[in-house]
C-alpha cells in the first residue's frame, strides 16, 4: 500500500511511530555500548505538541536536517540539545569537543548519526507498509532557526519522539534529544 493510501486511512501515526522506535536500535549501534544509552519518551502524535517540543530542544542545540523523498515527501530531523550533541560527539569520535563551535570532523559525525537514523526510520517503514523513501543530504543547523514556524505554515504535519540520553546507570539522564518527522500533507 501506497503511503498516500496510508495517509487518507489515518493510521500514518501509528506506523511513523513505529518506525521512529525502530530507528533507535541504529541510534544505539551508533553509541557501541558504550556509557551512554537512548532512551525514548511517549510518541507526540499532535503536531501542536511536536511542534512546541522541537522548539524547545532547538533552542541552543543542534540540529541534522535531511529531506524525504519517495514514497513520503517530508523532513526528517535530529534535534539534539547542545549537551546531547557534545555527549554524543565524544562517543562517536571519541574526543570530547574543545571549541563552541564543533570541528569539521565533529559535524561530520553528528550528520552521519542523522543519516544512519533517518535511513533505519525509512527502511523500518517500507517493512511495515511496503513504502518508505530515500533519506537526502545532511543538513546541520548549529543555531536556533529565525523562522520556527515555517513547518506550520507550510502544510507539514509533525510527529515527535522526544528522548533522553542516559548514562551508563539507567535512569541517569544526561540530555535531551528528539526526532521529528514533517510530512508533507499537500504531496500525499
Amino acid at each position: 500500500m501506497a503511503f498516500a493510501e496510508i495517509m487518507e486511512t489515518g493510521t500514518e501515526s501509528r506506523l511513523i511511530e513505529e518506525s521512529v522506535r525502530s530507528s533507535l536500535a541504529s541510534f544505539r549501534q551508533m553509541l557501541g555500548g558504550g556509557p551512554l544509552d537512548v532512551e525514548p519518551q511517549e510518541f507526540i502524535h499532535t503536531s501542536t505538541r511536536a511542534h512546541a517540543c522541537l522548539r524547545q530542544l532547538r533552542r541552543n542545540g543542534v540540529e541534522v536536517v535531511l529531506t524525504l523523498s519517495g514514497g513520503l515527501s517530508g523532513t526528517f530531523a535530529l534535534v539534539l540539545s547542545d549537551v546531547a550533541a557534545r555527549q554524543l560527539v565524544t562517543a562517536l569520535v571519541g574526543k570530547v569537543p574543545r571549541a563552541a563551535i564543533l570541528n569539521d570532523m565533529e559535524r561530520s559525525a553528528l550528520k552521519e548519526l542523522g543519516n544512519v537514523v533517518a535511513s533505519a526510520f525509512l527502511g523500518a517503514l517500507e517493512r511495515l507498509c511496503g513504502s518508505g523513501g530515500v533519506p537526502g543530504l545532511p543538513l546541520l543547523r548549529l543555531e536556533d532557526s529565525d523562522d520556527e514556524n515555517s513547518e506550520e505554515r507550510t502544510g507539514l504535519v509533525l510527529y515527535g519522539l522526544p528522548v533522553n540520553l542516559v548514562g551508563s546507570q539507567k535512569g541517569c539522564r544526561i540530555a535531551n534529544a528528539g526526532i521529528f518527522i514533517a510530512l508533507n500533507t499537500n504531496s500525499v
